[in-house]
This record gives C-alpha cells, sequence and structure tokens, in this order.
C-alpha cells in the first residue's frame, strides 16, 4: 500500500511539473508577444500594413506570373480551349530561318589545302633513284632497293635503263621543268565536284597564307594531269633525253604525281556551320488578340511553333528580379500616392477603415478586369470580326469610383479614379486612350453621385457614364478616322452599356457595404430620416419636448448646411438623433417637465452635470444598437463638444467651500471631442441656438437675430469649433438662415374679433375671446416657468 501511494504521489508531482513548465512557456512566450502585439495596435503601423498589402496584391495582380499555364501539346493533338495571345511576340519561322541559313553556308567557298612542297619531294626521289642506280652493285639489289624508294616496281628492261644511262643533275632539273608548270597550274582529285562552286580558298598548310580563286578552268583532275606529263616529254624539251630512258622518267613521274589540291571537307564544313550561326533567325508577328490555336482543331507544326514561342515568351519574364521589381515600383507608386493625397489634398485623411475599403475596392477592380480579359478573349474566339479593344469598353471600372464617392468624399473618389484607371491600362496593355476613358468615366460617374438621395439615380450616374463612354469612343473614330467601321460602332454600344452596368453594380453592392463597414450614405440617411423609425418613435412617446426640439433643430441645420453647401441631409438626420441619450431619463431635462417639477433641485450640482453629460454616452450606445452608422455616432459624440455646463458650474461656485474642496471647472464640461466637421458644428449651433430661442419673452425679428449672433460668438470664443473648418463667412451665413427659421417658428398669431359667432370661431380653429385671453395668459405663465427652470439648468436646452 505504501509503494503504490509513493507512485501516484511521483506521478501527482511530475504532472504538476510539467504543467508549471508548459504553464512557464506560455507565459514567457505571452511575454514576448506582447511588445509586437503593442506594435501591430499601433494605427500608423497598420496603417502602412495596409498599404504594403495592397502594394503587394497590385504587383501580383500586374505581373504576367498569374497567368494561366499554356497547354502542350503535339502534332496531331486536339485543342482542348481556344489559345489567344495576350501580349505581341515574335514567332521563330524555322522553314525560312533554314533555308536562311543554307544559303548562308552555300555561299561559303569550299577550303583546298595546296602542298607546295610537292615538286621538291619528286626530285628528291628521283635523286636518290639515281644515287642507287650509281653505285656498283648486284642489279637485283638495285633493283630492290629502287622500287622500295619509288613504291612501285620497274621491269629489268627499265632499270638496266636506268643504269646505262646514269642519271645526272642535268636530267633532274629537266624533269623539275615539266612537271613545275603543272603543280603551279595546280592539281586536283574531282574536278568536275570543283567545277560546281563558284570559286575556292587554297590555303598554303606550310604558312597558313589562303587565297581565293575564282578561275577554276585552268585547274587539272589527276587524269588530265598525266595527259599533260605524256605531252611534256614528247615535246622539244625531252628530245636530247634518249628513247628508253624518256619512257622509264615518264613512268615514274606519273606514279609519283599526285593531286597538290586537297579538298579539306572538315575546315569547309566548320566554315559553313559558323556562318550558319551568325544567320539571324527570320521572325513572323503575333499580335495580341491574334487566336494561337482553336478548341477542336488539330494541332499542327506550325501552331507548335507559336505555342512555344508563346510559351518561351512568358517564361522570359518570370524571373525572380524581375517579380522584385514588380513589387518596388508597386510600393513605390502606392506610398507616393498616398503621402501625396494625404499631405496636399485637404479632405483627403481616411482613416484604417476608410484606406482598408480603399484597397478592396481597388483590388476588386483589378481583379475583375483581370477575370474580364479571359471572357473577352472567349467572346473573339466566338466572333473574330470583333477586336478585343472593344470588349475594353465594357468593363465597369467607373463603378468603384461611384461606390467610393458615395460612402467617402469627392477628393478621395478623384485619387481612386486616377489610381485605378493607371493600373487597369497597365494591365490591360492597349496604349493611352484606354487610361484616359476610364479616368473621364469614373470622374462623371463620381460626380453623378454626390448627392444621391435616390437608389435610382445611382442608375442614372451609371447612364452618364455611358454617355461619356460614348463620346470618348466617337472621338477616337474622329481622331482615327475610322468611325464607321464596326469596331467602333460595337464599341460605342459597349461603352453605354459598361455605363449602365456599373450604375447597376453600385446599386447592389450599396447596401453590403453599409453593413459590412458601417458607413453611412444618403441613401441610408433618407431612410433614417423617416420619422416612422423606431428610435424616434420612441423619443416622441418618452421625451416629447427632447422630439419636438429635435425637429426644429433639423429644420435650422437644413438651412445652415445648404447656406454652406455642406450636406443638408447628413445634418438634418443627425439632428433628429443628436438629443436621442435623453430617452434613458428624460425628467432631467427641462423640455420634458410638464408640471414644473425640477428633479434637479434633490441633486447635487456635481449630480445634474454628470447626468446632463450622461446623454451623451447613452445615445451613442442607442445610436449603435439602431445601427445609425458612424457618421451619426461622431455627431451625436461630438454636438456638445467641450461646452461648459454654467448654471450647475456657477451654482457649484456659490456652494463651494474653499477651505475644504473647491471646484474644478473640468468637471463642468461635456467629454468632447469638439466638433470634427462642418454638420457636427452647425448641429452644436443649432442645438444652442434653438434653446435659447426659447426664452425669449418677445421673440421679434430683432431680438431673434441678436439671440442667433451671441450664441455663435459665444461657442467662437470658447474654442469649439477649432477643428470643423467653419469660417467667419460660413458662420454669417449659418446665422442668416438660423434667424429665417426661427423667425417662421416664432411668427405672432392675431386674436379673432368678438364679433365671430361660436360656430364660426369653432370653424376657424380659434376660441372665444376669453379663453384666448386665458390661454395667453396661461402661455405666458408656462414661458415664465420655463425661462426659469431654463435658468437653473444654464440658459442652454440640453
Amino acid at each position: 500500500m505504501d509503494q503504490g501511494r509513493r507512485d501516484v504521489m511521483e506521478k501527482t508531482e511530475q504532472e504538476k511539473r510539467k504543467r508549471g513548465f508548459f504553464s512557464f512557456l506560455l507565459l514567457w512566450g505571452k511575454i514576448r508577444m506582447r511588445p509586437l502585439g503593442r506594435i501591430f495596435k499601433n494605427p500608423l503601423v497598420q496603417q502602412w500594413l495596409l498599404l504594403i498589402f495592397a502594394s503587394l496584391s497590385i504587383a501580383a495582380l500586374l505581373s504576367p506570373t498569374l497567368e494561366e499555364v499554356i497547354p502542350r501539346y503535339r502534332v496531331g493533338d486536339v485543342v482542348t480551349k481556344d489559345i489567344r495571345a495576350d501580349r505581341d511576340f515574335l514567332v521563330k519561322d524555322r522553314g525560312a530561318t533554314e533555308k536562311k541559313m543554307e544559303e548562308a553556308a552555300r555561299k561559303v567557298l569550299p577550303v583546298y589545302d595546296l602542298a607546295p612542297a610537292l615538286v621538291p619531294e619528286i626530285e628528291g626521289i628521283i635523286d636518290s633513284v639515281f644515287s642507287v642506280m650509281r653505285k656498283r652493285s648486284a642489279e637485283e639489289i638495285q633493283k630492290t632497293e629502287v622500287e622500295h624508294i619509288l613504291g612501285f616496281e620497274l621491269t629489268r628492261r627499265e632499270i638496266r635503263a636506268l643504269k646505262a644511262h646514269r642519271f645526272d643533275e642535268k636530267i633532274i632539273q629537266r624533269v623539275e621543268v615539266l612537271i613545275a608548270p603543272l603543280m603551279t597550274q595546280g592539281i586536283v582529285s574531282n574536278k568536275e565536284l570543283l567545277l560546281q562552286a563558284e570559286g575556292i580558298v587554297v590555303r598554303n598548310i606550310q604558312t597558313g597564307e589562303e587565297v581565293i580563286r575564282k578561275e577554276l578552268g585552268p585547274l587539272l583532275d589527276y587524269q588530265e594531269a598525266k595527259k599533260a606529263i605524256a605531252t611534256a616529254f614528247k615535246g622539244p624539251q625531252t628530245e636530247d633525253i634518249p628513247t628508253d630512258l624518256r619512257r622509264v622518267m615518264e613512268k615514274i613521274v606519273n606514279n609519283l604525281i599526285s593531286p597538290n589540291l586537297t579538298f579539306n571537307r572538315q575546315e569547309t564544313n566548320r566554315r559553313k556551320e559558323m556562318e550558319r550561326t551568325l544567320v539571324k533567325p527570320v521572325f513572323f508577328p503575333i499580335e495580341k488578340g491574334n487566336l494561337l490555336v482553336r478548341n477542336g482543331d488539330q494541332v499542327k507544326e506550325e501552331d507548335l511553333l507559336k505555342l512555344e514561342a508563346f510559351r518561351e515568351e512568358r517564361r522570359t519574364g518570370r524571373t525572380l528580379l524581375m517579380m522584385v521589381g514588380f513589387i518596388l515600383l508597386a510600393c513605390f507608386f502606392v506610398a507616393s500616392f498616398f503621402i501625396f493625397s494625404t499631405k496636399n489634398i485637404r479632405k483627403v485623411s481616411p482613416a484604417n477603415k476608410d484606406i482598408l475599403f480603399f484597397i478592396l475596392v481597388l483590388i476588386s477592380s483589378l481583379g475583375m478586369a483581370r477575370i474580364s480579359v479571359v471572357i473577352a478573349e472567349g467572346l473573339v474566339g466566338a466572333m473574330p470580326g470583333i477586336p478585343l479593344s472593344s470588349y475594353y469598353y465594357f468593363f465597369p471600372v467607373a463603378a468603384g469610383a461611384m461606390l467610393i464617392r458615395i460612402v467617402l468624399n469627392s477628393e478621395i473618389a478623384l485619387v481612386y479614379s486616377i489610381f485605378v484607371s493607371f493600373l487597369t491600362g497597365l494591365l490591360l496593355r492597349e496604349g493611352i486612350f484606354l487610361p484616359i476613358f476610364y479616368l473621364i468615366g469614373s470622374i462623371v460617374g463620381a460626380h453623378n453621385v454626390a448627392r444621391c438621395h435616390q437608389r435610382f439615380q445611382l442608375i442614372k450616374g451609371g447612364f452618364f457614364v455611358g454617355l461619356a463612354n460614348l463620346l470618348l469612343i466617337f472621338f477616337q473614330g474622329l481622331i482615327t478616322a475610322r468611325i464607321f467601321e464596326a469596331d467602333i460602332l460595337f464599341g460605342l454600344v459597349m461603352g453605354l452599356a459598361g455605363g449602365v452596368v456599373a450604375g447597376i453594380i453600385v446599386v447592389g453592392i450599396t447596401p453590403v457595404v453599409e453593413l459590412i463597414f458601417g458607413y453611412t450614405t444618403d441613401i441610408k440617411l433618407l431612410e433614417l430620416a423617416n420619422l416612422d423609425q423606431p428610435i424616434l418613435k420612441e423619443m416622441l412617446m418618452k421625451a416629447p419636448g427632447t422630439y419636438h426640439h429635435s425637429m426644429i433643430v433639423g429644420n435650422l441645420v437644413e438651412a445652415g448646411a445648404k447656406a454652406i453647401n455642406v450636406n443638408p441631409l447628413l445634418a438634418r438626420v443627425s439632428a433628429y438623433y443628436h438629443d436621442i441619450g435623453k430617452i434613458t431619463k428624460p425628467q432631467y431635462f427641462i423640455e420634458n417637465q410638464m408640471k414644473g417639477y425640477n428633479r434637479h433641485d434633490k441633486l447635487t450640482p456635481s449630480m445634474s452635470s454628470l447626468i446632463l453629460v450622461s446623454h451623451v454616452k447613452d445615445g451613442i450606445e442607442l445610436a449603435k444598437g439602431h445601427k445609425l452608422g458612424n457618421k451619426i455616432i461622431d455627431i451625436l459624440r461630438q454636438h456638445h463638444g467641450t461646452r461648459l455646463i454654467s448654471f450647475f458650474y456657477q451654482k457649484a461656485k456659490e456652494q463651494e467651500n474653499p477651505g475644504v474642496q473647491e471646484v474644478d471647472e473640468r468637471d463642468f464640461r461635456y467629454l468632447g471631442p469638439k466638433p470634427q466637421t462642418k454638420e457636427a458644428g452647425l448641429v452644436m449651433l443649432a442645438d444652442a441656438v434653438e434653446a435659447a430661442s426659447r426664452t425669449l419673452d418677445d421673440p421679434t425679428p430683432a431680438r431673434i437675430q441678436g439671440l442667433v449672433q451671441k450664441i455663435i460668438n459665444d461657442i467662437f470664443i470658447d474654442g469649439q469649433l477649432d477643428d470643423c473648418e467653419l469660417t467667419l463667412k460660413d458662420l454669417n451665413a449659418i446665422a442668416k438662415s438660423f434667424t429665417i427659421i426661427l423667425n417662421a417658428v416664432h411668427h405672432q398669431r392675431i386674436e379673432y374679433p368678438d364679433s365671430q359667432t361660436e360656430g364660426e370661431r369653432q370653424k376657424n380653429g380659434g376660441n372665444s375671446p376669453k379663453s384666448a385671453k386665458e390661454a395667453k395668459g396661461k402661455t405666458g405663465k408656462g414661458k415664465e416657468n420655463g425661462r426659469k427652470d431654463i435658468k437653473r439648468l444654464g440658459a442652454s436646452r440640453e
């Protein structure tokens, strides 16, 4: 039992050690990875990682390494699919090249080696024979020695003739005189083969000197040389030589003489091969878009040449160095565009989410263009009469720019248009016209969806893109003087259709983008402007005063937005929802206090300020829950900026005990941030002006104008508008528009005369004079009570 317990304890201890070791490794890994995690959480690092991702994606899409693999066929195989050239290249014409090489080889002159020492060799042999014959030795011995020297047999009679005359130097010189002209003339083994050449190269095998000899007629073959020797021995030069000796000498010379010009086949072939290698190959061009092989056809030898050349053309571009160059070029291009745009174009200051969206739209557009090229090539195979470039007009490149303009702004849309047009032009490799075509189409599309209040307007914008495409293609037809040709006419149709398709694509994608990225488009704003939205109905029921206040603020900001040329729809909808946070505690805000009872009377100033500040946070949570979108949430967060809740601050100052606790002004300010956009600034101004306008005893136009100017000046002096780019000119225009709206809201009514009958008064919606006066008195009391409550809350409608 004790042994069993010890075993169990040891196992338990080992497991603890193992767990401790793994826990240590896990903790060590977390500690090591923590700095790296902090780095990746840095927005700037994320931004540049996104740009690197964009560069790599662009390089991959533009690089030829992603091209379709070309199948390998043999002669007689059946083609399984159309293969079309995606670039211009050259195909080596093997037949023409081989013919040209053969012509070059035929021009090489045959090389003949000249043996200049042949005559002296013959003279030496004859001299050796004479030396043997001068010896006093037996005839048989002399015969054997002579035959050994000559290399052929002599008869006894011929030996006796040689021995009887005993050669002297004169005879040897006579032989040299006879054969030297023949050797100089040249003796070859096959004259018929020689005469087929236009000339020969005579190369001295001793000195290496070469001479080109064009005149080949005087050359002698072996038989002609023998005849010439026989004729020479019968001539006058040998009359003094005895007949029997002359015959022997003729026989000896005929047997010793040989061709002194020998055809050097090896050297000739070497020179021919060299000339063949120097011949430049003959190529025939293949233009981009040409069909190399057609589906269903049998592969021919010529087809193999085209496919091999096409494969080789692609293979030469798949080097690692080229890919690195592509990536570096894309990185430099993206970084240059990004830095210039963000530093020099005021409204190009995208968040990382916007950069991600920009990159995804760009990559999707380039990827779609690449896929479309494959489809277009297939269509060209089916309809060969229409050029490939005509299908490029159908590509909906403008859809990306339209989408960017809807969810972001016109400046970023312009940057995108330049970006995508240039890159698509590089992808298609069709010259300068297509980048210009896509750029203008993208700009036109982005412009026509700038204020999109209906989804049909997106299709309308696409139609305008189609019209712009028509004009551009028409202009190109005029420039090239091909306006009535089939490819231009077909291009006009494709251009118009491409624009409309771009609009349809944007209609379908926009809701998806709104859902995934949380963007708030004008179409979404129109949906949120519907007063039947659940959150607005809830506000109407729980906080009716806030609801009425928000509606008036909406009218104010809409007029102000039109006056300073910003988005009036965004401003109005944001105003509708800017105070939805008051739904959670409606009775703590004076516009919702119906009976004049103020709950803040029982709270400390600091607690009251916390309640007022909390409505911003509560509103943000409600807005996120109802998916109002980031634009509205940002305005909701910024519409109070860092303003001071002056009433409770002053009340706290009055209750302050300097010796115990001092009041910090920061505890009575909203958390901010200050308005970052003109729309947010507009909502802040309208909120304050509308609330203050309710405190006016007699809201005459002059008093309203003075109040509006005072509120705007106070907010401006407080620095709340420092970050939203509202100029003094804008503030002046806003003040005028606010004054007009408030004058309409606070217009005067007249009393009905006493002569009216009760029925007429009821018909006109009026009351009796008495009841009207009572109502007026009650209204005055209500206003008085409201003013008191407003003053208690810091002269502001929160």
